[in-house]
């Protein structure tokens, strides 16, 4: 398994990568620059740090809601890059068509959830009144966004399947404009605004976001010539193809959705430590920052491995889907330690970069170091699982390896040592993350042996 270019076939594949896995790794870059941009300019905003606490776990349903779609437009994605490797995108945009109403109806429930019961939401993070009081102000604000957030997210990743993705960039370079400078406007009170605080944060993110679902509406039903989906394809259904999805997109959506529950459950873990010195809510929200923020290079190229392996399967050359497999998981390997010593060497930097308290920018830097050997292999389980298995229809193995190593054995352990053992923060940040290890393993078995590739189409 590796990255040399040998022949004609190689430099395709990363004309390939370049073509489709930088604009989505830059896309990421700019969308986790948004997050980051809030949780820097709330750091400024207040001497404590209640209010990036407030935000980062106002934002873990908004987070979960994401992953869902995710998931949803994983199992889409999986069928419709076959089908575009066979140059069908009558049955694509039937796809496009079913993944839209089930995004339809997943938006508003969430939205409606978190507009409803916004104490509750935060209730299940922490117990610090403050901070809920905080939470509750923000997402009475950005819960609207919700409604729009989910269509938005479906039609960028179908696009995606058919290897459109400059729009995605265009339009989040917009929404990172505009969502920093009413930040600015609107957290501290420029311009002749009053100062908002958390809720002028929320007002710039439900901007920011209906802007971004303004250009992507306008994009795909007005001005795409390569998928053509109108507002007439929005009705459309085929029940073949629905079974399909169901077959093998429910396991992508299951996986996506059972990992957001377990990110969600580890942020409660952390809410709940009151043991350690320092804001252990504030400090792995500037981690997760930074662990995002590098790992932009990683989502970006596992969905060109996606799209590419998939297109060779649909193709029905399945040797050439297990050369670009072995290539992948080369790459990842390398993209890993890249990530690993820029954490690293950058962590003093970018904690300070979030205005912590003392003790708190102490336990950010802790995290971090944890972080930067993690992301190793979260890189190669990313590529492996979001890449090369999902673009080889392997999914339902896909949902059994998280399960297990997610929920059969990082949870509890990091529970464990958080309650029971109570070990530092940095320990139970080891435990949440060692199911990436135990996938990195289990994925390199499974690629080598070649069962992976399943033809999922019609």
């Amino acid at each position: 398994m590796g990255v040399i270019i040998k022949d004609k076939k190689d430099k395709q594949l990363y004309k390939s990568i370049f073509a489709i896995g930088i604009p989505i790794t830059l896309q990421q870059l700019v969308s986790f620059s948004v997050s980051m941009a809030d949780a820097v300019m709330l750091g400024w905003a207040s001497e404590a740090d209640e209010l990036i606490s407030a935000a980062s776990l106002a934002n873990q349903l908004f987070f979960l809601f994401m992953l869902t779609m995710v998931g949803l437009t994983g199992g889409g994605i999986t069928l419709a890059a076959q089908y575009w490797g066979k140059g069908d995108v009558e049955s694509i945009r039937k796809i496009v068509a079913m993944i839209l109403h089930a995004g339809v109806i997943i938006s508003f429930t969430a939205g409606t959830a978190v507009l409803l019961f916004p104490a509750d939401v935060m209730g299940l993070f922490t117990k610090n009144a403050v901070i809920i009081e905080k939470g509750v102000e923000y997402l009475r604000i950005v819960g609207y966004s919700y409604f729009m957030c989910g269509i938005s997210f479906t039609l960028m990743a179908m696009l995606r399947s058919v290897e459109i993705v400059k729009i995605s960039l265009f339009t989040d370079l917009a929404s990172l404009a505009i969502s920093v400078f009413l930040n600015w406007v609107l957290i501290f009170g420029n311009m002749g605004f009053p100062a908002l605080g958390i809720k002028g944060a929320a007002i710039a993110t439900l901007i920011a976001r209906f802007v971004g679902f303004a250009v992507f509406a306008v994009y795909v039903f007005a001005i795409d010539k390569r998928l053509k989906f109108r507002v007439k394809d929005i009705f459309r259904f085929d029940g073949r193809l629905f079974g399909d999805l169901v077959k093998y997109g429910f396991p992508v959506l299951l996986n996506e959705t059972i990992w957001a529950l377990a990110i969600v459950v580890q942020a409660a873990i952390i809410g709940h430590i009151e043991y350690a010195k320092g804001d252990p809510v504030a400090a792995s929200a500037a981690a997760n920052q930074v662990f995002q923020l590098f790992s932009a290079a990683i989502i970006g190229i596992s969905n060109a491995a996606m799209i590419t392996v998939g297109k060779s399967v649909g193709e029905g050359d399945s040797g050439e889907a297990r050369r670009k497999a072995g290539t992948f998981f080369g790459i990842s390997v390398v993209l890993g330690v890249i990530c690993c010593a820029l954490i690293l060497l950058s962590r003093d930097l970018t904690v300070r970069a979030f205005d912590l308290s003392f003790e708190t920018q102490a336990l950010a830097k802790q995290l971090l170091f944890v972080t930067a050997f993690v992301i190793i292999f979260s890189s190669i389980a990313s590529m492996s699982i979001i890449g090369t298995l999902r673009g080889g229809g392997d999914t339902r193995f896909c949902l059994i390896v998280e399960l297990a190593a997610l929920w059969g054995f990082a949870l509890p352990l990091s529970a464990v040592f958080a309650f029971v053992l109570k070990l530092p923060v940095a320990a139970v940040m080891v435990g949440m993350k060692s199911d990436e290890a135990i996938k990195t393993v289990i994925c390199a078995v499974r690629i080598k042996s070649g069962v992976w590739i399943k033809k999922v189409t019609r």
